[in-house]
């Protein structure tokens, strides 16, 4: 029912704040191709090739349209230090990685031993990649290191965890991604939690993954869109 106006809105159209139709035309919606974007399907059609349908359901395999979404962001944001909740496949890790030869990755995932296939994705990106069992630990240093850095930082969940870690990200002023909404109920909840505390800012999405800058000369601003 709100196919129409995701999609006007997708445009730019009725959208006042400059930086949210600046950031809805040029990222959002941006159809221009990038660099990377071959490499991504390519990993993309790699997994999914040798892979079952069921399989695929099981491991969280992000679609092309997000994972080119998900470079985009990265790019535009260009941050140094990334936040990752979930391993999935290693894909959106090597995504955002790809960004940036500078850039690092604090990957939280308890046991990211059992996951052979997000291991061997990451193979290439190891030396860049700080992998933690406990979420605390992980934000702590990745507010340590991104609060001495100009560039903002980003974090990227794919699965669900404690909604106060994700405050203090916004309270950072953490560029936050989030995935699996349409998916996964606790997901959907723990983004509406945020849109609520969110004070100032903007979010940007469908019903599958939403993107919340909580910058706080940003009005305070719900996007819904098409991707």
């Amino acid at each position: 029912m709100t196919a129409w106006s995701r999609h006007h809105r997708s445009g730019g159209f009725g959208i006042h704040s400059p930086y949210a139709y600046r950031f809805v035309r040029n990222v959002w919606r941006q159809r221009l191709p990038y660099y990377a974007y071959s490499g991504i399907h390519q990993l993309i059609d790699t997994v999914r090739t040798s892979t079952t349908r069921q399989q695929r359901r099981m491991m969280d395999l992000i679609s092309k349209p997000e994972a080119r979404l998900l470079f985009r962001v990265t790019n535009f944001f260009n941050p140094r230090h990334i936040l990752q909740v979930g391993a999935a496949t290693g894909i959106e890790s090597v995504t955002m990685l790809e960004v940036s030869h500078e850039s690092r990755l604090y990957l939280y995932e308890p046991n990211i031993e059992q996951n052979a296939l997000a291991v061997r994705v990451l193979q290439s990106q190891l030396d860049r990649v700080e992998c933690y069992d406990d979420i605390r630990v992980a934000i702590d240093e990745l507010l340590e290191a991104g609060n001495d850095d100009e560039a903002p930082m980003l974090a990227l969940v794919n699965t669900p965890f404690d909604e106060t870690m994700l405050k203090r990200l916004i309270e950072a002023r953490c560029i936050v991604v989030m995935r699996n909404l349409k998916r996964d109920e606790a997901m959907q909840a723990l983004f509406d939690t945020c849109c609520q505390y969110m004070p100032m800012g903007q979010t940007y999405g469908n019903d599958k993954i939403a993107i919340l800058n909580p910058n706080p000369k940003l009005q305070r601003e719900d996007f819904l869109l098409w991707l």
